[in-house]
């Protein structure tokens, strides 16, 4: 690299990419009057935020957490760890005595600021773990790298994240416990990377999926955190603010109203409309795919998908599992380098699996578009080469144009799969080039992929 552009990196950005910054920056700030607006202001509440808090107000006064509603009829379907979380912002039904609750405004304001703040430490703290893990990596280009890997990766995962603010979802708490996982995790602080895999699956419970990563790994350390962070999230907490029958029913409810029905051994269908039916819901999984392709014309759309496309979903999922763990390789811990790339892909494969995979769902994508760029970095003198650029681009447009009402059909057919499963076959064809890196790294002893110890 010559000595005009290490002096014009020492700089900063240039002007288009600070341009690109400022307006990210105030899309962020002025996109929160338009949730507040949307969730607060209009006759028809707008969002999920209020069955969150709804469900705070019932965990708070002992009512049923599962049979409570929201303004639009919508339940809580999480397990009881988020509603207790949620009591702070308790919103009680019509009618009810509102003595020790936020007004309504409040609680939205509130709910986007720590979403967003959720965000940031998540991508911070994973890039600063990569920055700390591999100081070699960003000796040059090291001021044009740390906006990449943080604000660029923002970027590129804009659609889905601006999606869940606007729908007043909790993805980004669960991408920050992820990307937190990832850091622990490259920091050799196993244990930590496992409690946070498991306040992921305190969440949204389908994380457990994620439970393959310390099994692979071998990690027992990893494997530890998670089974503590378990019983402290799914048990101890919830006990201690809801008591023991209470916490029991509340499990039952959700078996027989999330998880069976999901399995197709129960027959309560009350979440379908607003959560399990494919054609009344922005669904992008496999499953939503395949019926999609086999039921173009969303008017004539099953709720259900047939047993075959049912067969095919699950080998699919069977094949793309065992593609990633071959492309991983022998079940042991690798470089840093190697599984943090092999998490952010589970965590996307996750994703693309789930029977229910809503577009906001893809903000999970983010960690693998960092490792990404930081894998890239390992050889080239580029902050982007023109083929990662170019995938990141069709990325891009590729989730955004399903969310414009133009393409609301397109977009019922569930096609945010193709650009997410892309970017998926990418990421696992790396992990030959990882693990040649880290053979020439160690061979040469100068490793560009290593920490400098």
């Amino acid at each position: 690299m010559n000595t005009k552009m290490l002096a014009k990196d020492k700089v900063g950005l240039n002007s288009v990419e600070t341009v690109l910054v400022s307006v990210l920056f105030f899309f962020l700030l002025f996109f929160a009057d338009i949730v507040q607006i949307r969730s607060a202001f209009l006759t028809r509440v707008m969002g999920d935020a209020d069955c969150f808090f709804r469900a705070g107000w019932a965990a708070k006064v002992g009512k049923s957490i599962y049979e409570v509603t929201d303004p639009n009829g919508w339940h809580y379907n999480y397990p009881p760890l988020f509603a207790i979380a949620m009591i702070p912002l308790a919103d009680p039904p019509p009618g009810v005595s509102r003595e020790g609750c936020l007004p309504y405004p409040i609680s939205i304001s509130i709910f986007y600021k720590v979403s967003l703040l959720s965000l940031f430490l998540g991508v911070f703290s994973l890039a600063r773990a990569y920055e700390k893990q591999f100081p070699l990596v960003f000796e040059n280009l090291s001021v044009r790298k740390w906006y990449y890997l943080r604000i660029f990766a923002i970027v590129v995962c804009l659609s889905p994240i601006a999606h869940t603010l606007m729908r007043g979802q909790v993805n980004l708490f669960l991408l920050m416990m992820i990307c937190l996982a990832i850091s622990f995790q490259i920091s050799n602080r196993s244990f930590l990377s496992g409690v946070m895999i498991a306040g992921s699956i305190c969440l949204k419970v389908f994380p457990v999926f994620l439970l393959i990563v310390p099994v692979w790994r071998k990690d027992y350390k990893q494997f530890a955190g998670c089974v503590i962070g378990l019983i402290l999230g799914l048990v101890v907490i919830p006990v201690s603010v809801m008591g023991v029958e209470k916490t029991k029913t509340a499990y039952s409810d959700f078996y027989n109203v999330l998880i069976g029905p999901s399995l197709g051994i129960s027959g309560d269908n009350t979440r379908g409309v607003e959560l399990t039916n494919l054609n009344s819901t922005d669904n992008h999984s496999v499953l939503a795919f395949l019926h999609g392709i086999e039921h173009p014309d969303f008017s004539k759309k099953p709720a259900k998908p047939s047993l075959v496309i049912k067969i095919v979903q699950i080998l699919m999922s069977i094949l793309f599992l065992g593609w990633l763990l071959w492309s991983k390789g022998v079940p042991q811990k690798g470089s840093a380098m190697e599984d943090a790339h092999f998490l952010a892909l589970a965590t996307l494969l996750m994703v693309l699996i789930c029977p229910v995979s809503h577009s906001q769902y893809f903000v999970l994508a983010l960690p693998l578009v960092m490792s990404l760029l930081v894998f890239s970095w390992f050889d080239s003198a580029r902050v982007i080469s023109p083929w990662l650029g170019m995938l990141f681009l069709f990325y891009i447009v590729a989730n955004l144009l399903p969310l414009l009402p133009i393409f609301e059909n397109i977009k019922r057919m569930g096609v945010m799969f193709v650009p997410n499963f892309i970017l998926m076959v990418y990421g696992t064809t790396l992990f030959a080039n990882i693990r040649k890196n880290d053979q020439s790294a160690n061979e040469n002893g100068s490793p560009a992929n290593l920490s400098e110890a």
